[in-house]
């Protein structure tokens, strides 16, 4: 009617409606993305069609885009319309024209010039074909509309296909459109070179069922139960038919799953790579020693969370799963020089046991508690209530794991227990358990470098120290349910939102590839409670995850503050946009502000004003967690690669002191690369920040007994290979079959990077990093003046006997000394010759014996070349890399499948056992472990060897 009364009306009140509605940024439809324009100049608007290869990602996945005039990025509003068409409006006054980009994580970006209709037709990286295709197969085996829940647990990630990481295999499995939750993938912590692997687990009742796919083929390797109540038959078709590594981190991680085990345990167990009893202690461990040795921390607080006065340090013996978790949950990591590690069970020290000093800087002081679980009697307690003997294979471990994880959910600290409580540890016996590498001057007090020592049990009981007391514990106050733990996540977004649209007329939208949520969630406790469902919820309203790099989720302590920091980066700028909030305990919000604004910009200028960043750590982020959050968004806005970017986030900082774990590692894999039955084995001795990088890479730690440390003193490291370089470490290269190994020195000589035109510490760091960041991507920055250099040296082969005299630095063995002492003239042939040579003379020997003995010095033989499998480092052939077919059950069964008790070949899923050069056994008697081997290998066949730890 209008219309046809009065035609100029009309057109005038469309035309003021319309200048609204583009002001508001919501023309005809939602708009979900983007800043909105100035629409009182000339405007341009586009039709976009942006067709995906997976078609029903059109509903799951909103595409972003850059528009380019020249090389100016412009702004611009975007509209969606349906499910894959949009309308993107911008001011048009460039005469040069328009280039458009869109992007989708998991998607070849493609580029087009800009017309009035577009059309993408975006194509899926080979990492998302393949998650999506086995998620896509194991929903057509499993059904999982189906299902209870679902549980997925891959390696994808840091693993490369065709050369690239493997990041988007895990986006396309969220993209997938199930029920699948984003806190319910769990990424194993793998390295480049391994295989990619998926198992896909449902829950439909009581039953719990799984298909794994290995070595990234679509094809299954095992479909059927997983549960810990499979029989014997089951559970032996089911090791036979992994031909990989991860079959007991599948099984484990799988049935503890079910069984409640907390998310933190969970995602601690995949980084360690499965659940077991060690895993389990290790957190009851650190449940008990923050109850009654908690952090202290300042009372007087201003604006911010309360500092941590005391800090832990750890001190354990590599080998036993229990160090990687403490080293996880209290972020007390080896880069970060809160670790040694060595073998001193010499001095009475036992693998499970580790001590922990809570270190005063201000008064240097300390206390020292050492802690453990005792295996024996729990597995007794555990016999006596089931009635099921846990070290009878792992199908009963399995089921072992439960009954922990029942007991630790009732009370976690129940299984943890205090062998000593020790108060006013000084600063002389502080630094000889921790070492220095440099002089220590406080007043009075001098100490020389001086090597670490570790738990050298026998020197501690030695100081006589005072009984220390422990902190009566608070009461905790009533835990959120994981629906309210989300709805922090929507709070924390609609209230960022909200800032950035009042303050910049910035609307934050989903799937937004320039927005960063950066938080504490899931590693951090509210009220008692884990945090890991706040990051469903982030992922839910913002589309966000950790696979497309928009996610990130920092290292933090149990007890540390939960906080969110959201970032806007621009391509073309260095500003970075940033919103920081806390959520309280008491169920209130901290909104970061500064001077009246609640956005702040942190990117590299304002690191160059100390000024301002002062003033930002007072009232912006107040938390004590300023470095951590702006080292990693300036980092994150050039967009490092995806294994960089998880050594950061284990790391909880970026500096240039976590970088040559990078470059070290990638030298490692291309320059020794493992053969069959190899693995690789670390000994720091130069420890910092690269130590955190190196170990989240190369896969090692010391919770699988791959990694141990013995800070030795600058003096100790300076390179004599490399002008102006540092001996970091020694590498060892294990042949875990013909028990002999190689070992390195591991030399690296810092780059000379210019960051003259910064003014500050902070900015003159930001450069640095960048230029790390862009080598590593074989990206050409002006600022380097000179590269860096990773070189190995003194390869020299070594016997089991050498190996443990390195892994336990006894005495006061320094490790690099050690290596430089060996005869390098040794080549592996001699060693192998000598070996055959010992058991010649052995057979001999042995024959003798049985012709003039009874049938119990027969037995007493037959122990000893059992024994002697046990020897250098590998305490029992449970522990021992297997063929994937090899049994761990009852020995005079060992090939009948229907009662033995398969195990998987599984440097993850058994830690190898440190023995003390004292208890080490002859290294001559190791050919009958080959002969041993090789006959199992024959009759039972032999399946893919495991070759790492």
């Amino acid at each position: 009617m209008v219309v046809k009364n009065n035609g100029k009306r009309f057109v005038f009140i469309l035309l003021v409606v319309t200048l609204i509605a583009l002001m508001m940024g919501n023309v005809c439809a939602e708009d979900v993305n983007g800043t909105n324009v100035d629409t009182i100049t000339p405007t341009k608007s586009i039709n976009v069609d942006v067709n995906y290869e997976y078609t029903n990602d059109n509903n799951n996945v909103i595409p972003d885009f850059y528009i380019y005039s020249g090389e100016d990025k412009i702004e611009y509003n975007k509209e969606l319309v349906n499910s894959n068409r949009f309308v993107l409006t911008f001011k048009d006054n460039s005469s040069n024209g328009y280039n458009i980009t869109a992007l989708t994580a998991g998607y070849i970006s493609q580029s087009q010039i800009i017309s009035d209709s577009i059309t993408f037709n975006l194509k899926a990286s080979d990492a998302y074909k393949l998650g999506r295709d086995v998620t896509a197969d194991a929903d057509r085996l499993l059904d999982f509309k189906t299902a209870d829940d679902i549980l997925v647990v891959t390696t994808a990630g840091v693993t490369k296909l065709n050369g690239k990481s493997t990041e988007d295999a895990l986006e396309a499995i969220l993209n997938y459109g199930t029920k699948i939750k984003y806190s319910n993938v769990l990424m194993l912590r793998d390295t480049a070179v391994n295989p990619i692997d998926f198992a896909f687990i449902v829950k439909k009742g009581n039953e719990l069922k799984a298909v794994i796919y290995e070595n990234g083929s679509r094809s299954y390797s095992y479909l059927g139960t997983i549960s810990e109540n499979m029989t014997r038959e089951q559970w032996n078709n089911y090791i036979r038919s992994i031909h990989g590594q991860n079959a007991w981190s599948f099984a484990s991680l799988a049935n503890g799953w079910v069984a409640g085990v907390s998310r933190e345990v969970l995602q601690e167990a995949a980084f360690h790579g499965h659940i077991c009893e060690g895993t389990l202690g290790g957190y009851s461990i650190v449940k008990a020693l923050i109850k009654y040795y908690p952090p202290v921390q300042e009372t007087l607080t201003g604006g911010g969370s309360p500092a941590d006065i005391t800090s832990y340090k750890i001190l354990g013996v590599p080998g036993g799963s229990d160090d990687d978790a403490v080293l996880f949950f209290l972020d007390a990591t080896i880069g970060k020089t809160s670790y040694v590690g060595i073998d001193t069970t010499a001095t009475g020290a036992t693998e499970n046991m580790l001590g922990f000093i809570r270190w005063d800087a201000k008064s240097l002081s300390g206390d020292l508690i050492i802690m453990s679980f005792d295996s024996k009697k729990i597995k007794a307690d555990f016999k006596a209530e089931t009635g099921i003997n846990a070290d009878a294979g792992s199908l009963e471990e399995l089921k072992y794991c439960t009954w922990w994880i029942n007991k630790i959910n009732k009370n976690p600290e129940e299984l943890a227990t205090f062998l000593y409580e020790f108060t006013n540890l000084t600063e002389e016996q502080f630094y000889y358990l921790m070492g220095t590498a440099n002089s220590v001057v406080h007043g009075n007090v001098s100490i020389a470098p001086v090597e670490s020592h570790g738990l050298d049990l026998k020197y501690i009981l030695s100081l006589n120290l005072p009984k220390a007391t422990r902190t009566v514990p608070s009461g905790e106050s009533g835990s959120l349910s994981d629906e309210e733990m989300k709805n922090i996540g929507f709070e924390a977004y609609n209230k960022a939102s909200a800032i950035f649209k009042d303050e910049l007329n910035i609307n934050l939208g989903k799937d937004n590839v320039d927005l960063g949520i950066f938080t504490s969630a899931g590693y951090v406790y509210l009220n008692g409670k884990e945090t890991v469902a706040v990051r469903d919820g982030l992922y839910e309203i913002a589309g966000a995850t950790l696979y497309s790099k928009n996610l990130l989720q920092y290292h933090q302590a149990l007890w540390k503050p939960l906080w969110f920091t959201f970032i806007l980066r621009n391509p073309n700028s260095d500003v970075l946009y940033s919103v920081y909030l806390r959520y309280n305990p008491d169920g209130t919000w901290f909104v970061g502000e500064l001077n009246g604004s609640n956005v702040v910009d942190i990117g590299i200028e304002t690191l160059n004003s100390s000024a301002k960043v002062k003033a930002i750590q007072k009232t912006f982020i107040p938390d004590q967690n300023w470095f951590n959050i702006q080292s990693i968004a300036n980092a994150w806005k050039s967009n490092p690669n995806f294994d960089q970017i998880m050594a950061f986030l284990y790391h909880n900082h970026v500096c240039p002191g976590v970088q040559p774990g990078f470059f070290i590692t990638d030298y490692i894999q291309q320059n020794h690369p493992l053969g069959e039955n190899e693995s690789y084995n670390y000994i720091a001795s130069s420890t910092y920040c690269k130590d955190d990088s190196l170990t989240y890479l190369l896969g090692v730690s010391p919770g699988m007994g791959t990694y141990f440390v013995q800070k030795l003193p600058n003096s100790d490291v300076t390179s004599t290979y490399v002008d102006g370089a540092t001996d970091e470490g020694a590498l060892v290269i294990w042949d875990n079959n013909l028990n002999i190994g190689r070992v390195v020195i591991v030399s690296f000589k810092w780059p000379t990077i210019d960051t003259s035109m910064y003014a500050t510490s902070e900015a003159k760091r930001a450069a640095q990093i960048q230029a790390f960041i862009d080598l590593y991507k074989g990206i050409n920055n002006p600022n380097v003046l000179e590269n860096f250099v990773v070189k190995t040296s003194e390869e020299k082969w070594i016997t089991a006997e050498q190996f443990n005299l390195l892994k336990s630095g006894s005495g006061e063995l320094n490790t690099m000394d050690y290596i430089k002492s060996l005869d390098g003239s040794v080549t592996k042939e001699d060693l192998l010759k000598q070996l055959e040579k010992n058991n010649n003379s052995n057979t001999n020997t042995n024959t003798n014996t049985n012709t003039n003995t009874n049938s119990n010095s027969n037995s007493n033989v037959n122990e000893n070349s059992h024994s002697s499998a046990s020897s250098a480092g590998v305490s029992n052939n449970r522990n021992m890399p297997q063929s994937s077919n090899s049994n761990v059950g009852d020995s005079n069964n060992a090939l009948d499948p229907s009662s033995a008790d398969l195990s998987s070949d599984d440097g993850k899923s058994y830690e190898v056992s440190k023995k003390s050069p004292a208890k080490s056994i002859n290294p001559d008697y190791m050919p009958y472990v080959i002969i041993v081997i090789l006959i199992v290998g024959i009759l039972v066949g032999v399946g893919y060897m495991k070759h790492r730890k």
